[in-house]
């Protein structure tokens, strides 16, 4: 539910949250682009596009390039699923679980040498992209994508409208949460082409860094959210 409408907000909504990824997202995607052999690891849509066009001119060995990637971000979506199944009703929370393992391949990637190992390297982070996009979907009741921009812009303009035509301040307050998160993916993006220079394979540490804080921040808010009930049973 949205916070606008006197719910609390969880923590993995929030726009903090929502930006941290985002960040995220722009970095791997420029680290695949730019490191890896000119694939998009995190939008499937332009591997997709870049395999019809590679298909076309009969390169057909170097059309598993973006074939690959297509089919394990399908397994990550089947991955993040099976990770929820398991772990929503126990304890460990379940998105935890989904950045943990998240951290871990990318630390795995890190030690994946460049050259004709890219196409390795880009499926494991194209598992990473669809664990995120799964497990992390809604920013404050709202859908929100942390791997790429185009349905981020979508609904930063309906809600820009909305604002104009109604003159309500909260649509516009909404569209200017979009527009960060598609400022801070293009961020990311940015930094990572300031990285990469110097840091080669070893910038994929920058992102494990944000997401490990990502993972230690759902502490704090399962610890909340076990505490809040205790105080409205006692008014």
């Amino acid at each position: 539910m949205d916070e606008e409408k006197g719910n609390k907000t969880e923590l993995s909504e929030s726009l903090i949250f929502a930006l941290l990824l985002a960040l995220t997202g722009g970095f791997l995607d420029a680290y695949t682009y730019v490191l890896r052999g000119g694939v998009f690891a995190t939008m499937q849509t332009g591997n997709m596009i870049l395999l019809i066009i590679k298909g076309m001119e009969f390169d057909w060995i170097y059309t598993l390039n973006y074939v690959f990637p297509i089919l394990f971000f399908a397994a990550g979506v089947v991955i993040s699923e099976i990770l929820k199944d398991i772990f929503v009703k126990t304890k460990i929370k379940w998105q935890q679980v989904i950045l943990l393992v998240e951290v871990s391949i990318l630390a795995i990637v890190v030690f994946i040498p460049f050259g004709d190992s890219n196409i390795y390297a880009t499926c494991l982070i194209s598992v990473v992209a669809a664990l995120q996009m799964n497990g992390f979907h809604k920013m404050r009741g709202h859908p929100f994508f942390s791997t790429m921009c185009t349905g981020n812009l979508n609904s930063c303009f309906i809600f820009l409208y909305q604002g104009i035509k109604t003159k309500d301040v909260t649509y516009i307050i909404k569209a200017v949460r979009y527009i960060s998160i598609i400022i801070f993916f293009m961020l990311g993006a940015l930094v990572g082409s300031l990285i990469f220079e110097y840091a080669n394979e070893f910038s994929l540490f920058f992102p494990c860094g944000i997401l490990f804080i990502c993972f230690l921040t759902l502490f704090i808010n399962r610890s909340q959210t076990e505490v809040l009930p205790r105080k409205s049973a006692s008014l």
